[in-house]
């Protein structure tokens, strides 16, 4: 239900954003699919949400009060859709679906129903102050499977992220996830807030459900132009699972593996700081899986520690050499590939097991 005019007028363009949104996103064939999928459920989501609130029409919905809930199911829609995503996002194996859409299905099928027969005079099982108290139950329930939802994603991110800093030596594009979260939580305070106003004077408070759905839509669609925006996003390695490797089981020969040594140490392309297993693939005429599985059995090493081994020696051999004395620690990491102090001090630990420091402990001047 609208009070606030000028949350009315926001809706609009804003719902009108979010179907754009999601049509663009969905057109980009080469991203994560599974994730966008869910994104895209959760974009459509709030925007149909967002179309419900701003056509509300109360003679209508009197008239037909067992469809007076209906909007609010895809309050238990959006956790569940934060949820898949992340794990999408995350490159986690799927799980069954269902249990997560339970709730929403017996909001719709019987809450929903129960409850709006009894405003439309139907049933009288209940009393009116009774029908209004599973308002409030409904409402609770809804908070309560964002929040858990949210913090399951929390989770799931921060596990991710340990998994990743261990596994690879390489800047996480996952950062961004965080601050969404906890934008999340704050909505979900403010959300909190003018429940407890309701339920202790008797009344609502728009302005606190105006500044929630001002934050949420703000939140989502800030997510959506991040991801829309920087595709690589999408392109987040499995880190808490390895993926299956589908190509056929057969050893590289020592040819492959030596070409494959020379050209890195001639060309040098880990210079570039943006380069991708694909593209040293197209640039040998190699498939991408074969050069996967050259650096795998070759090297040992997965693509990202194989890139930045290379980069960790080109460093220490700057770092040594006379005429570069004028640059410090960070100039010669980011003009050997390197384009973080993070990943830099990460990749240099994980190749030679020290830090930086520690290795040059002999130096005459201090790293950083």
């Amino acid at each position: 239900m609208i009070e606030n005019k000028w949350l009315e007028i926001a809706l609009y363009p804003g719902c009108i954003q979010g179907f754009f949104l999601s049509y663009l996103l969905w057109k980009n064939q080469r991203a994560n699919r599974e994730a966008i999928r869910y994104f895209n459920a959760l974009l459509l989501t709030v925007s149909i949400l967002m179309l419900l609130r701003v056509t509300y029409q109360p003679a209508f919905f009197k008239r037909f009060a067992e469809i007076i809930l209906l909007p609010d199911v895809i309050l238990f829609l959006t956790g569940p859709f934060i949820y898949l995503f992340t794990r999408a996002l995350l490159r986690l194996p799927g799980r069954q679906l269902y249990p997560h859409f339970i709730p929403a299905a017996v909001h719709v099928l019987i809450v929903n129903s129960f409850l709006g027969l009894h405003l439309k005079g139907v049933l009288h099982y209940l009393s009116l102050r009774q029908v209004f108290t599973g308002f409030l139950f409904i409402e609770a329930a809804a908070m309560l499977s964002l929040g858990i939802y949210v913090g399951l994603s929390l989770r799931t991110w921060l596990h991710y992220r340990e998994a990743f800093f261990q596994k690879y030596a390489a800047p996480f594009m996952g950062h961004f996830l965080q601050p969404f979260f906890m934008v999340c939580f704050v909505l979900l305070a403010f959300w909190a807030a003018g429940f407890a106003h309701k339920v202790l004077v008797g009344y609502t408070d728009y302005s606190i459900y105006t500044l929630f759905w001002v934050l949420l839509v703000a939140a989502i669609y800030f997510l959506a132009y991040k991801i829309w925006s920087t595709p690589a996003l999408l392109e987040l390695p499995g880190a808490l699972d390895d993926e299956p490797d589908t190509a056929p089981a057969e050893a590289v020969s020592g040819a492959d593996v030596e070409a494959l040594r020379q050209y890195m140490e001639m060309e040098k392309p880990y210079l570039d700081p943006e380069i991708k297993i694909g593209d040293l693939a197209d640039t040998l005429n190699l498939p991408k899986h074969q050069l996967s599985r050259i650096i795998n059995q070759g090297f040992d090493k997965n693509f990202f520690d194989f890139i930045n081994g290379y980069r960790v020696q080109e460093f220490i051999r700057a770092r040594n050499d006379a005429r570069q004395r004028h640059l410090n620690t960070l100039g010669l990491a980011y003009q050997s590939g390197f384009n973080s102090k993070s990943a830099f001090n990460r990749a240099f630990r994980k190749e030679t097991g020290q830090s930086p420091r520690d290795y040059f402990a002999n130096g005459q001047d201090d790293l950083f």
